[in-house]
């Protein structure tokens, strides 16, 4: 890439997509962001970012709350947000803002705390952040 282009650092990558910076530092090292180092600290070429990225107080604009028909419906199994972010490189504040924005869906349990549908896993546009 060339000097012109767009950059972002590790902690700028985090806030707009709600993953880790040890975990953005983690898939840069394992080449699958891509990046170069500059002074010893990583930047992330813009390009790099998901579609959709999560950002404060802003709902994307071709996210819906409601999913669409080719979506499966809602399955019965659930995950709490703790453990749907240690299956994904989602944080949990990552995971609850995703919720927030309609990029996941959710229901809420017996004691009326948020659970993660269990079908947000097989999205295909998830993927990608699935740990293997």
């Amino acid at each position: 890439m060339t000097d012109t282009a767009k950059t972002l650092t590790t902690a700028e990558f985090s806030k707009i997509t709600g993953m880790a910076v040890s975990t953005i530092t983690q898939m840069l090292r394992q080449g699958r962001l891509h990046g170069e180092k500059r002074s010893g600290k990583w930047a992330i070429f813009e390009s790099e970012l998901p579609d959709n990225p999560v950002t404060e107080n802003k709902i994307p604009k071709n996210v819906s709350s409601q999913p669409s028909p080719a979506e499966p419906k809602k399955s019965i199994e659930s995950y709490t947000v703790e453990t749907f972010a240690r299956m994904t490189y989602l944080t949990e504040k990552g995971v609850r803002q995703w919720l927030k924005t309609g990029r996941l869906t959710e229901k809420s349990d017996e004691n009326g705390q948020k659970q993660v549908d269990a079908v947000n896993l097989e999205r295909p546009e998830l993927q990608h952040l699935l740990r293997k």
